[in-house]
């Protein structure tokens, strides 16, 4: 129980490692724990592309990041990727364009989702939080597998499929 009364004890900047030379993806990036992990990432030197849906957002977001961190500006290391995860579509083309750009992926971090609300169809007939929340990071995780195994046998490698759960208690 000495969690409940201690102090946390991780500090970012102490405790993320050098990731220079490493390639990240982050759904959901232009807010929130996306925003935030995007931006330490980077901080520490990965390159990250931050997969979101909407152009204005993404770039918003980079440009946060970069106010905040001014010695990010011009380095090309915050990328946007469009994702749209309630299209499988999408999440398909996605991971074709990231695969066009990169050679390696060292992280995948499946962080976007939908709460719930009201019974919605997705442009392909699927309930939308199912399909943003599970078939569309199904999509995108699947078609990056075979870089990820690839970048995992490298002799620099650690390779990581990271997925983010959030829920609200009402």
């Amino acid at each position: 129980m000495g969690f409940l009364f201690s102090k946390p004890s991780y500090d970012p900047r102490r405790d993320i490692p050098d990731l220079t030379g490493k390639v990240i993806l982050v759904t959901g990036a232009n807010a929130g724990i996306g925003l935030q992990t995007s931006e330490q990432l980077a901080i520490h030197g990965a390159k990250v592309y931050l997969a979101c849906r909407t152009e204005s957002k993404a770039k918003a977001a980079i440009a946060g990041i970069e106010d905040r961190t001014p010695s990010l500006k011009g380095q090309g290391r915050l990328m946007w990727l469009p994702l749209d995860l309630s299209s499988m579509r999408s999440s398909k083309k996605a991971a074709e364009e990231f695969l066009s750009k990169e050679k390696r992926l060292d992280i995948l971090i499946n962080n976007a989702g939908r709460l719930a609300d009201d019974y919605v169809l997705s442009p392909e007939g699927v309930e939308l939080s199912v399909a943003v929340n599970h078939l569309g990071h199904f999509v995108l995780t699947t078609a990056l597998l075979p870089l990820l195994k690839e970048t995992a046998r490298r002799p620099d490698a650690d390779v990581r499929i990271i997925v983010v759960n959030t829920f609200r208690l009402s």
